[in-house]
């Protein structure tokens, strides 16, 4: 007979029943209480709680394991191939931007001297001295803080009379003293020619070429006859085998070629270019070819008669395409994209492009040739 479930089953339960279920019970745990009298603890007791598992699989339990698939990474360096492609041009500019201002600052400092000069003796250095003289950029040395290495120009030795001191212990020390002020940031390269630059070596390379004029100034004395520097139209002359001190009033004692003045500039000061930019020309372009710092140290050809390391003429045009053995070295360039940086005469500085107008610029090269230009047309 099966018995009715419920709670009237419970009631109706034996005394037997009752003792089964007591003795059966789970007994209830309590955790062991530390004696106070004795350092001795009584064993961890259980708490009574039993954890079951839940599943039979052996790997339920464990943290899924994090990391990139390979479509993830490719991704991700795909993101960064592009960010790299967009701002490296933009931290290129920047460079060339900070360099163009140093280079700026540079023909500031060169314009203020050469002002400072004028100031001194009333008139504007010799651009450039036959054999192998000094040039402006000596002559300029006291006036940005260069007085100590102005004061070893070997003005008194004798083979700086005749042209023949190249190898003396002063014209090593000025043709390759390297000065901040003359090299252009932008300009890359070894600061001092080296063997394989061609067969001149030792020489600082400079940057800044004088103004000689707008007229067809031709580097070669042996080719023309004339290098035509002597009557240019520019700022800066050259005195052939001019070798004197700073300041002095005549060219080889010549009171026809005095010295040019700033009241020379009858085009106003403003509307000539004073000193541009240049860039280094390789052998492989031309028969001479070399701008150097300080020393006027020509070997360039046989008549020794080489203008080029100081003076530049505006007549070829700006970053001018060369052709092999051309001897045209003297035209104006530099190595900032589209343009050259040029300090006028009245020492402030301008940027002018190569696309510039032919008239203006042979107008801007020229002191005395009566054009009007206007600031906005350059």
């Amino acid at each position: 007979m099966i018995e009715p479930s419920g709670p009237a089953t419970r009631r109706h339960l034996s005394a037997a029943d009752h003792e089964w279920a007591a003795q059966n019970r789970p007994a209830k745990i309590t955790p062991a209480r530390t004696n106070a009298t004795t350092s001795d603890p009584s064993p961890p007791a259980s708490t009574g709680t039993v954890r079951v598992r839940t599943s039979l699989h052996p790997f339920a339990a464990r943290r899924p394991i994090a990391g990139f698939t390979l479509v993830e990474l490719l991704v991700v360096i795909a993101v960064i191939g592009v960010m790299v492609a967009l701002l490296l041009p933009a931290v290129q500019a920047a460079r060339e931007a900070a360099r163009q201002t140093s280079c700026k600052n540079n023909l500031k400092q060169i314009g203020l001297a050469i002002h400072n000069y004028h100031a001194t003796y009333q008139k504007l250095p010799w651009g450039a001295k036959g054999g192998w003289g000094p040039s402006w950029t000596t002559d300029i040395l006291p006036n940005i803080g260069e007085a100590s290495l102005a004061s070893i120009v070997p003005y008194g030795e004798p083979g700086y009379a005749t042209g023949n001191d190249q190898d003396s212990k002063h014209f090593r020390l000025l043709a390759t003293s390297a000065l901040p002020t003359f090299r252009c940031p932008s300009q890359f390269g070894p600061t001092v020619f080296n063997e394989s630059m061609g067969r001149i070596t030792g020489r600082a390379l400079n940057s800044y070429l004088g103004n000689a004029g707008s007229d067809v100034i031709h580097n070669n004395y042996s080719i023309t006859g004339r290098l035509g520097m002597e009557s240019g139209n520019g700022l800066f002359q050259a005195c052939d085998f001019c070798h004197r001190s700073s300041g002095s009033n005549f060219c080889d004692n010549r009171p026809e070629m005095p010295p040019l003045s700033f009241a020379s500039v009858t085009d106003g000061l403003s509307n000539t270019v004073m000193v541009a930019e240049t860039r280094f020309i390789d052998f492989a372009q031309c028969g001479v070819c070399d701008h150097f710092m300080l020393y006027h140290t020509d070997f360039d050809d046989l008549n020794g008669r080489d203008f080029s390391e100081a003076l530049a003429s505006l007549y070829f045009g700006i970053n001018l395409e060369r052709v092999p053995n051309d001897h045209l070295q003297m035209s104006i360039g530099s190595y900032h994209p589209g343009g050259v940086h040029v300090a006028m005469a009245d020492g402030s500085v301008r940027y002018i492009t190569e696309q510039l107008d032919e008239a203006i610029r042979l107008a801007i090269g020229s002191r005395n040739g009566r054009e009007v230009v206007e600031m906005s047309s350059f």
